[in-house]
């Protein structure tokens, strides 16, 4: 693998690492659960009873994705400071 790949690869890792993409996904799981509120809502229809659940289990795949990263972090960060002493 050339350089430029691997710091490309770096960089993508450390990305994901940070927790940063699963606040997209959290966003879009909580935009889409209330957008199917507000459809049962304002009209006749009704969601079919997956589409809550969906929903439902993607924002909490997301915060516990969110908490696992942080957690990475924190130990990443302790390991850091134990080798800086």
């Amino acid at each position: 693998m050339s350089e430029k790949n691997k710091a490309r690869m770096e960089k993508f890792v450390a990305l994901c690492d940070s927790g940063k993409p699963w606040y997209v996904f959290l966003a879009m799981f909580s935009a889409l659960l209330a957008a199917s509120a507000l459809v049962e809502l304002f009209t006749e229809q009704h969601m079919k009873w997956w589409t809550w659940v969906l929903n439902v289990t993607g924002i909490l795949g997301c915060l516990q994705n969110i908490r696992y990263c942080k957690k990475l972090k924190a130990e990443r960060a302790a390991e850091a400071e134990a080798d800086a002493e």
